[in-house]
């Protein structure tokens, strides 16, 4: 009888622990500005360093755009070149913090405010406020890759393994003793991107000053363009030195009704990358689809120069081009 009592009583114990805990996760998150945005179905912005592994350069900063109605998260790269004021760089406003105060993530968070006022003032959308910071690790990369399609996959994969849960929950912790809500927000960020479909995951890089506002008005406007219904041009480079590989993508582009305007040469490179020429990002996922190479990322690289709504330039990850009948050279 002694023991059943007492089994019992643990029992309840566990059980108020348990309730508690609830309870007080619950009133973290309501806390958030990421829950009350997704409560009333409002986009959610945050900054993301995107830092690489075992390398000493500069971060690269990106304004993730999070609609949790649509469940779809848009991510958009300011380049360390690009110009935050006459002659100064979003890097060498970063480099100008570190120097002054010797760290990085407040380095980090002076760049981006910088870069955030730019594009409020390039933006013909208004931008809502930002209010999230986040953090990613990338692999060691080419200068040929793209951060933003990068940092997108390494956001989806950031609590697939057990070494990221523990991560993301330690960093809640922390930030929950200090009593600072908007430390679950990676967390809770986390939770809300095992919602969102590949699909839904859209990766664009900052143009130029006379081409920014048209690509910032679609970014942030509230639904994307309507389809006009015709078929996608598209543009394909061999960046490799395999020879008719350009030949055999058209072919299978051309069969799956995907207009090929022009073949041609580019400088080599490892990884396939397909950019949208025209800010219209779903013209560019609709060929990277097509084209059966699963490693190729697709990105917004406005450039009107181009004349094509998509350029593809095959890298040496695809050079095994299939076949239209969908076999593969061997």
């Amino acid at each position: 009888m002694e023991f059943a009592r007492r089994a019992l009583i643990g029992e309840r114990a566990l059980a108020a622990v348990a309730l508690a805990a609830a309870l007080g996760a619950a009133w973290a998150e309501a806390g958030t500005t990421l829950a009350q945005r997704r409560n009333d179905g409002r986009p959610w912005l945050a900054w993301v360093e995107a830092r690489e592994r075992g390398s000493d350069r500069p971060p690269a900063l990106l304004l993730a755009d999070y609609d949790p109605s649509a469940r779809r998260l848009s991510l958009l790269h300011v380049p360390g070149a690009a110009l935050l004021e006459p002659r100064r760089t979003v890097e060498r406003a970063y480099l100008d913090a570190l120097a002054a105060g010797g760290d990085d993530a407040a380095a980090a968070r002076a760049a981006e405010d910088l870069a955030e006022a730019r594009l409020r003032a390039l933006s013909p959308e208004s931008i809502p406020a930002v209010s999230g910071r986040l953090g990613v690790e990338l692999a060691p990369r080419a200068d040929e890759d793209e951060p933003a399609a990068e940092a997108a996959l390494a956001l989806k994969a950031a609590a697939r393994s057990p070494r990221g849960w523990a991560r993301l929950l330690r960093g809640a912790a922390r930030g929950l003793a200090r009593g600072d809500r908007a430390a679950l927000e990676p967390l809770l960020f986390e939770l809300e991107l095992r919602r969102v479909s590949v699909e839904n995951v859209e990766a664009a890089r900052l143009p130029d000053d006379a081409l920014a506002p048209d690509l910032l008005g679609r970014f942030f406007a509230s639904a994307p363009p309507p389809d006009d219904g015709r078929a996608v041009t598209v543009e394909i480079l061999n960046a490799t030195p395999e020879p008719g590989l350009a030949s055999r993508a058209a072919k299978m582009l051309k069969s799956k009704g995907i207009d090929v305007l022009a073949l041609g040469a580019a400088r080599a490179r490892t990884r396939t990358l397909v950019y949208d020429r025209v800010g219209v990002f779903r013209r560019a996922a609709f060929v990277r689809a097509a084209l059966d190479c699963p490693t190729a990322r697709a990105v917004t690289r406005v450039d009107p120069a181009r004349a094509v709504d998509v350029s593809v330039e095959l890298g040496s990850d695809c050079a095994a081009a299939p076949e239209p009948n969908g076999s593969r050279r061997p």
